[in-house]
């Protein structure tokens, strides 16, 4: 007896598989990401030497960290 292999396509689907939704990519950001956020963070330190700690929220100044937590950025 001989096996023999035959190939299958799928169906290809026009519509989401849930109606009322639309199909979003895996990793398409919906909100700022972590990323952006340590970018801003950097850019508002090399403008002004001060931004919002992304940590506490407290004053983060360049060279001498957060004022309220003590992280630092390098």
């Amino acid at each position: 007896m001989a096996a023999v292999a035959e190939m299958t396509t799928l169906p290809v689907l026009s519509e989401p598989l849930v109606a009322g939704r639309s199909a979003k990519r895996l990793f398409d950001p919906v909100e700022v990401t972590l990323e952006d956020r340590i970018l801003g963070v950097w850019e508002d330190l090399a403008a002004s030497g001060r931004a919002e700690c992304p940590v506490c929220g407290g004053r983060l100044r360049a060279g001498a960290g957060c004022e309220g937590c003590g992280s630092e950025l390098s």
